[in-house]
C-alpha cells in the first residue's frame, strides 16, 4: 500500500469516527438545515453547552464543521459537502429522513427569525 493510500484511509477513518457519536451525527443533520449557534444546538438537543462544545471541537478538527464569528456569537455550519452524501446514505439505510426532525426544524426557524431581527 502506498503512503498516499494509507493517508487517505486514515483520514476517512477519522471522519467516520467523528460521525460515529449519536449527538455529533444529530448535530450534523441539524446543521445541514441551518447554521446555528452553540447555544441553540444545546437547547435543541437538551444537553449542556460544554458537551456541545466538545462535540463541535471534534467535528471542527476533522474539517466537517466551520465556525464563523458574527458579532459576539459564533455560528456553526457544514464545512465539508461530503458529509451531505454520507448522511443521505445513513438516512436511506434506516428509512427515516433525519433532515426533517421537528426539533431541528424549530431551531432553524428560530435562527432565521433571530438573524432577520438583526440579533446575530
Amino acid at each position: 500500500m502506498t503512503d498516499a493510500s494509507r493517508t487517505r484511509f486514515q483520514r476517512n477513518s477519522r471522519l467516520l469516527k467523528a460521525l460515529a457519536h449519536p449527538l455529533r451525527l444529530e448535530m450534523i443533520c441539524g446543521l445541514r438545515q441551518e447554521p446555528c449557534t452553540q447555544t441553540y444546538i444545546a437547547d435543541t438537543l437538551g444537553i449542556a453547552q460544554s458537551s456541545v462544545a466538545q462535540h463541535l471541537k471534534v467535528l471542527r478538527t476533522e474539517g466537517l464543521v466551520r465556525a464563523e464569528r458574527r458579532g459576539v456569537e459564533v455560528v456553526f455550519s457544514i464545512a465539508d459537502p461530503t458529509v451531505h452524501e454520507i448522511v443521505d446514505v445513513l438516512c436511506q439505510r434506516d428509512g427515516q429522513d433525519v433532515r426533517s426532525s421537528d426539533s431541528w426544524q424549530e431551531i432553524a426557524a428560530l435562527e432565521r427569525a433571530r438573524r432577520a431581527a438583526g440579533n446575530c
